[in-house]
């Protein structure tokens, strides 16, 4: 028999001073499509050819934007540490359809071959020697290829032309050359974008200033943390720019909107919603990543939302959509994932943050979060949580594995390991010094969270990140003597490659006066399980909390305590003194004769009975005066019988 445990939850739910909107599992379709759009044609080529002999330390961007033509000219200076010695070559990806014009290295041109696999490659026409620091400018222009969607754009929206770039994963080199792998962070950017004096350009980091040249503006923005080259965008259209204000302790930071005037009385009217989550991830997580800068929102065309560091393009401003992307700030951007291998490190936690801001602010559309994403997994029998094949657009952006059943998974590794270890555990992996700012593997969170449970979960990781499917479980709770209830728990899979989901499985029980939630430690299918509820249950439910990602679930409540009214067997006398006398015919057989108070608690046991007897002799001198069950066995059958005890 098994250990168990009672389980009860208290949850304690607050109001949103602002509008929160019910759960919507559509929004993540539209932001996976972005992403998976963004991607096409792109994987089955070199991820990123740019060398690995250097450093990224600093960008300067300068961008000549219109949103009236699909062009952009720009120069692109970056400076960089080497890291290996004798460095006579670097590269860097840009698409092959882009023109370099020229690139200067110490005041002079150098050659470069821009190659059929979208690697810049470019002779410096000298070595350098392990941590040299230089630079290096290269002016490019020409019509960035969107593959179809997504990573340069030109579109209108009411009438009003627009341009806005969708990086994620690997369209930055369509539009600039940059160093694209999960790798190497450039520490800090500057962002100058030059577009005709009608229109507002928007970017990450800080509006440091605006200067008008002749009939068209120069917008310089700055970011001073490190940033992926995917997480960089920028949008330029007629904008209108408003600003929301949350509190951080006794200052405030800005978030900072840039929408299309038609929209902005509704945007207006929702972006502040977000205020309260804010701080919520604060308090989860630590202060925001980009504290010493701002957070903000660009309108774009696009379905959904990206998370661009500081500044998240976004279609429309619904709830879900906004929490989302915010949430992204600290796992994505703060942290980064460091393969598409481990994408579920980005959407799943920032698709399970979105669940925990409706636990805070809303019980009710909490469970119907977790509703509808147990509902979505489980359409299907397979799948895996971690990415092994990532030159499937559709496999990295599957919105039923890395977004909801890896936000499953990490509300089920929470119910595993309980709270206060869940959450130490996300907090020292974004804070970790060699993961913040940089970048991280599923290894690094499995060690931190392992390290702060101090338990080893291998066996959790491999049934629900490596391997594929859900249970569905058979449960069958027997009423016994003294409120006791043994229950018997039975599983099936519904993909081969687990055996069993070894998990904490809670049974609610209840009647119209009381309920407790019992949590039993289920490591086998059939495994049974005896306990006492302290009452009589009429009614019993599976995992009513909605911890566990499991469907075509059943759960029964038999009574087993049926008083037989039998005349072939005799018990006298009853009320008792000091025996009990049992009566039976002789064709039958007594086995076993156990005497239990009303608590359930077994008080004695006869097992030893002469054969072929009628009458049998029970001694009771040294039992206590009150009420008891007999348990009587008798030709392999058990009947229940009360009796009193009196002094």
């Amino acid at each position: 028999m098994r250990n168990i445990f009672l389980f009860f939850c208290l949850l304690t739910c607050s109001c949103l001073n602002g509008q929160i909107s019910p759960p919507d599992i559509n929004v993540y379709n539209k932001i996976a499509e972005n992403q998976k759009k963004s991607f096409l044609n792109k994987l089955k080529q070199n991820r990123s050819n740019a060398g690995d002999n250097y450093d990224l330390k600093y960008h300067r961007l300068e961008f000549i934007i219109d949103p009236d033509t699909s062009f952009i000219a720009g120069t692109v200076t970056s400076y960089f540490k080497t890291t290996k010695s004798n460095v006579s070559h670097i590269s860097f990806d840009l698409s092959q359809n882009m023109i370099v014009d020229s690139i200067i290295f110490h005041g002079g041109k150098i050659n470069f071959n821009l190659t059929s696999s979208d690697e810049l490659v470019i002779d410096l026409a000298t070595t350098l020697i392990l941590n040299s620091f230089d630079s290096i400018s290269v002016f490019y222009h020409g019509n960035p290829d969107s593959s179809g969607f997504g990573s340069f754009v030109k579109s209108t929206h009411n009438g009003t032309p627009v341009i806005w770039t969708l990086s994620e994963p690997y369209g930055a080199k369509d539009w600039w050359p940059c160093k694209q792998g999960l790798t190497d962070k450039i520490d800090s950017i500057d962002i100058f974008i030059t577009s005709p004096g009608i229109y507002k350009a928007a970017s990450i980091g800080m509006l440091i200033e605006t200067t008008i040249q002749g009939s068209n503006k120069i917008y310089h923005w700055r970011h001073r943390y490190p940033v992926a080259a995917y997480l960089i965008g920028v949008a330029v259209t007629n904008y209108a720019v408003y600003s929301n204000y949350v509190k951080e302790g006794t200052d405030s930071i800005q978030i900072l909107n840039y929408v299309y005037p038609e929209d902005s009385l509704a945007a207006s009217n929702s972006t502040k919603d977000i205020l309260p989550a804010f701080n919520f991830y604060d308090s989860l997580f630590g202060m925001y990543p980009f504290i010493q800068e701002r957070y903000g929102h660009a309108q774009f065309g696009a379905g959904g939302g990206m998370e661009h560091q500081t500044m998240t393009f976004i279609d429309g401003f619904s709830y879900e959509i906004m929490i989302h992307e915010l949430s992204h700030q600290w796992f994505g951007d703060k942290v980064t994932c460091g393969s598409w291998h481990d994408i579920w490190l980005n959407e799943g936690f920032a698709s399970y943050i979105t669940g925990l801001t409706y636990e805070r602010f809303s019980s009710y559309y909490w469970m119907e979060w977790k509703k509808s994403r147990i509902q979505a997994v489980t359409t299907q029998p397979d799948g895996a949580v971690y990415v092994v094949d990532t030159t499937s657009v559709s496999r990295i952006f599957d919105t039923r594995l890395s977004y909801h059943k890896a936000s499953l998974l990490l509300h089920m590794l929470r119910w595993t390991v309980g709270d206060s270890c869940f959450f130490a555990g996300l907090r020292n992996y974004i804070n970790d010094t060699a993961l913040s700012y940089k970048f991280s593997t599923t290894a690094n969170f499995i060690n931190h969270i392992q390290t702060s449970c101090g338990k080893n979960l291998t066996f959790f990781f491999d049934d629900w990140l490596y391997n594929e499917g859900y249970p569905s479980y058979n449960i069958l709770c027997t009423k016994e003597i003294g409120n006791n209830v043994k229950v018997k728990i039975s599983q099936t899979q519904s993909h081969p490659s687990v055996s069993f989901f070894e998990m904490p499985v809670p049974v609610k029980f209840k009647n119209n006066i009381k309920d407790t939630i019992v949590v039993f430690n289920n490591v086998s299918s059939g495994q049974e399980f005896t306990v006492n509820i302290g009452f009589d249950a009429d009614s019993v439910f599976y995992d009513p909390e909605r911890w566990i990602l499991s469907a075509n679930d059943t759960i029964k409540l038999v009574n087993n305590i049926i008083e037989k009214q039998n005349t072939e067997i005799i018990l006298t006398p009853n009320p008792a003194v000091d025996f009990v006398e049992l009566t039976v015919n002789q064709n039958q057989h007594f086995d076993k004769f156990e005497l239990y108070d009303i608590s359930g608690r077994k008080i004695i046991s006869y097992s030893e009975f002469p054969c072929c007897q009628s009458k049998y002799k029970i001694d009771l001198k040294n039992i206590p005066e009150g009420f008891y069950f007999c348990r009587l066995f008798i030709n392999d059958n058990s009947l229940i019988k009360k009796i009193e005890i009196i002094r």
